[in-house]
């Protein structure tokens, strides 16, 4: 028998289907008719018709659905007569009609509200800082006025000074304030805001006092933010009010807080109230508001203050006058600007003027024109001063409007030697309050009274520093000779034990030496200390300049000027303290009266001359350049 030849190749594939595929597909379909009744058997045997669904239980079923019709349409009549579906319908059958009120119409709107009124937000005091300092305040006189003589008076010199010198600095406070003027405001600035003149050049036994610490924090009240956020919630509500649509600042709250190294921090709130009794007992007077009216929070934008506004008035100073220390460093510069341009306006006003000719009253003339009624900054071209649209202070002159307003508060109950911190928190009166809910976009919103502020930022610390510090100042070619070769004199200003006040002491040291006052150190021959004692434990580490004045000395030919003098003094704990003669010029004319005179001096001969004020700056202003 021949053996059956196989091939896979392409070829006898595609033969192989061309032979056999309808025995193929025929033997497919017969294997699935085959499936398909093999099921159909399967069913009729594992699978007969449920109970529920043969015939006799399906007609069941209807019959009793029919039933159940029927007698919902015809129930009995005792069934009907308890029913109580009657009750409930007839009131609907004829309904009761009340007819409108008669001033029905009133009670809507004309027109429909544009918005409703919602809850502002209040804008806490920005850049809030802190200084602290000692100052000297009067002692207030009781009823029957301060008698006896001030343990600190002195005799004048019995023969009349030289002419003053130019004395350039001032010192700032005693024991480390910091300079009334260090912004360097511009001259003829006390004219402008009305600084009150204190004889700071004179000697010191007119200041008859008491040495009060101090901490004055001041900040920025954004007005202009809070103003812009009332125009844009309530220019489009429905019910608007001038009064309630313009923000009204309420009382604020100043938040101590001492600060301990390694401790936690533990913040106390200030009683108003007491910090007021407090001022009104131990104060004397309170001195006159020197910035403009502009500056300054509004009377009537601060309903109920009281005496304790957002800018708490200062204390009346002993033979002084606050300076900058007094204002927040923003409003430092707005003055310089304020001055600048007031300066302008009236030099463009004086050169309007005509120049009157020779022998003729400039009075008579009829063009003339006062260079007080000339344009002023910020007036329109043509605008008078005092005329509409300018808005003039007590003194005539024109009111800044600035986005801030001046927050200061002033803190007497303060520790030397202690380190603080502040925070502020104010509130402003609700423009919702008490309004009916139909303008409210909530209820809740009329009901609290005051609105308050998140917290402000916390000042950096600050140091109340002692009542003691040392000064240096420029000597007299003729008085510097008495000093042996590398001595010079220290002054201590330092708190009067028996005046209350401060008083000078001098030490005459060498590099290397302490600066205390003992007594011990004098000879014979020789006055080493002149004052009462004092330990400072104050190191002079180095010394920069020359103490003798060479003033005197010049010619003039142009010199170049000298060293400033300096001192560089190391203190007990460990720090530096520099002393300047620039600095402490302006104390060292205020208590040289104090400094008692050498033995070698009370002959009358080379008599310690007293400071003289500096002609720039003759009553210590400090809004004056130095």
């Amino acid at each position: 028998m021949k053996r059956p030849s196989i091939s896979f190749n392409k070829e006898a594939i595609i033969d192989f289907f061309l032979n056999h595929a309808e025995k193929i597909v025929v033997a497919l379909v017969a294997a699935l008719a085959c499936g398909m009744v093999w099921g159909g058997i399967n069913a009729a045997r594992t699978k007969p018709a449920a109970k529920d669904h043969l015939p006799s239980a399906i007609a069941s079923q209807a019959e009793g659905t029919a039933s159940h019709i029927q007698s919902a349409k015809h129930p009995p009549a005792e069934a009907v007569k308890d029913s109580q579906l009657v009750k409930l319908i007839d009131p609907w059958r004829a309904p009761e009609l009340v007819g409108p009120p008669p001033v029905a119409m009133l009670n809507k709107p004309l027109f429909e509200e544009k918005s409703r009124r919602t809850k502002p937000m209040v804008f806490p005091v920005e850049d809030l800082r802190a200084v602290a300092g000692v100052v000297l305040l009067p002692l207030k006189e009781n009823a029957a006025g301060v008698g006896g003589r001030n343990p600190i008076d002195v005799d004048m010199p019995l023969k009349p000074t030289k002419p003053p010198k130019r004395v350039r600095g001032r010192q700032a406070g005693p024991g480390g304030a910091e300079n009334p003027n260090p912004n360097g405001l511009p001259p003829d600035a006390a004219a402008q805001f009305g600084a009150a003149q204190f004889g700071a050049g004179q000697q010191a036994q007119a200041a008859r006092g008491r040495l009060v610490p101090y901490c004055i924090v001041t900040g920025l009240l954004p007005v202009a933010k809070q103003i812009g956020d009332y125009q844009q919630r309530f220019a489009e509500a429905g019910f608007r009010d001038p009064k309630r649509d313009q923000p009204l600042w309420s009382e604020y709250l100043v938040e101590r807080s001492v600060v301990v190294p390694g401790g936690r921090e533990s913040w106390e709130k200030i009683d108003m109230k007491a910090v007021l009794k407090r001022a009104q007992k131990e104060w004397s007077a309170v001195q006159g508001e020197q910035l403009p009216a502009g500056f300054l929070l509004a009377a009537d934008q601060n309903p109920g203050a009281g005496a304790v506004g957002y800018c708490a008035p200062l204390p009346q100073l002993a033979g002084d006058a606050w300076g900058t220390e007094s204002m927040h460093p923003w409003f430092v510069e707005q003055a310089k600007k304020f001055i600048a341009d007031q300066a302008a306006a009236a030099k463009r006003a004086a050169e309007q003027v005509d120049s009157p000719a020779a022998g003729q009253n400039p009075l008579a003339e009829p063009d003339f024109q006062s260079p007080l009624n000339g344009p002023q900054p910020g007036m329109q071209p043509g605008m008078l001063p005092g005329g509409p649209g300018m808005a003039l202070d007590a003194a005539g002159r024109p009111i800044v409007e600035l986005e801030y307003k001046l927050f200061r508060f002033v803190d007497t109950a303060v520790e030397v030697g202690k380190s603080y911190r502040y925070r502020v928190r104010l509130s402003v009166w609700n423009p919702n309050y008490n309004l009916a809910s139909q303008y409210l976009a909530e209820p809740a919103l009329a009901k609290d009274a005051k609105l308050p502020s998140p917290p402000s930022n916390v000042t950096d610390p600050v140091t109340v520093p002692g009542t003691t510090s040392l000064v240096v100042r420029a000597l007299r070619k003729a008085e510097s000779k008495r000093f042996k070769p590398g001595m010079t004199e220290v002054l201590v200003l330092a708190e009067d034990d028996g005046s209350g006040s401060y008083s000078l002491r001098s030490l005459i040291t060498e590099i290397g030496g302490l600066a205390n006052i003992d007594n011990r150190l004098n000879r014979p021959a020789e006055t080493r200390v002149r004052g009462a004692e004092i330990t400072t434990n104050s190191l002079l580490v180095d010394m920069r300049g020359r103490q003798e004045d060479r003033a005197e000395t010049r010619t003039n030919k142009p010199t170049p000027p000298p060293d400033p003098l300096e001192m560089l003094f190391l203190r007990e704990d460990g720090t530096f303290e520099l002393a300047s003669a620039a600095d402490a010029q302006l104390q060292i004319n205020r208590f040289i009266g104090t400094l008692p005179f050498a033995e070698e001096q009370r002959t009358g001969r080379d008599r310690p001359e007293q400071a003289e004020p500096s002609p720039d700056n003759p009553f210590g202003n400090p809004f004056r350049s130095q």
